[in-house]
């Protein structure tokens, strides 16, 4: 883990969901995602599984396209029914840092980030 400091999500421009690799879906999540949709298990599959691993997982987002929940205004469109690897997706946790990074340099005054970086250099 990190020792990044938290950033504001509702400022970041949804990198999460645009860069950080693929979303696995569990069959509760399935059941959840199509419930809060109106669909059935078989519709919600038929629709919006985008791959099926070798090993059988099931993915709702490719590693390098945007998620198709991701709204317009950047918000996830089924919030209250995310999956788990959504829920449990924080980017200043992760062991790659990469989507952090992007999102702080999003979400700093560029005098801020350079000072900051002028720091990290020496």
């Amino acid at each position: 883990m990190s020792e990044s400091p938290p950033l504001s999500c509702l400022k970041c421009p949804s990198l999460c969901c645009k860069l950080a690799g693929y979303v696995e879906v569990r069959r509760a999540d399935i059941r959840r995602l199509a419930k809060h949709l109106g669909l059935t298990v078989r519709e919600f599959e038929a629709k919006h599984i985008v791959e099926k691993t070798r090993k059988g997982e099931k993915l709702i987002k490719a590693s390098d396209v945007t998620c198709q929940f991701l709204g317009d205004d950047r918000r996830c469109t089924v919030y209250s029914a995310r999956p788990r690897d959504c829920r449990e997706y924080v980017c200043w946790d992760q062991h790659d840092n990469t989507v952090y990074d992007f999102a702080r340099f999003f979400q700093l005054p560029i005098g801020k980030l350079k000072r900051l970086e002028k720091k990290e250099a020496e």
